[in-house]
């Protein structure tokens, strides 16, 4: 993929919100279509605002360290 080392740090505003829309995607057709699968979670004392924020913070944050891993490895 050569646009992040093409354009540099210019490029991290648009895969960022491109990121930030995609995981808002994902959160609500989850909370929509899998609603009945949180009963697992539940049971095991795990609420639904927790498992969505350690999840969606994880993913953001290992995004993150990629995408600028990516950038200074290149240079």
């Amino acid at each position: 993929m050569q646009f992040p080392y093409r354009y540099g740090i210019g490029t991290f505003s648009q895969v960022f919100w491109f990121k930030m829309l995609t995981l808002g995607m994902i959160f609500y057709l989850n909370n929509t279509y899998k609603r009945r699968e949180f009963y697992y979670y539940k049971n095991l004392g795990v609420t639904k605002k927790l498992l969505w924020i350690t999840t969606l913070s994880f993913d953001l944050i290992l995004f993150l360290t990629l995408f600028f891993l990516t950038l200074n490895l290149k240079h």
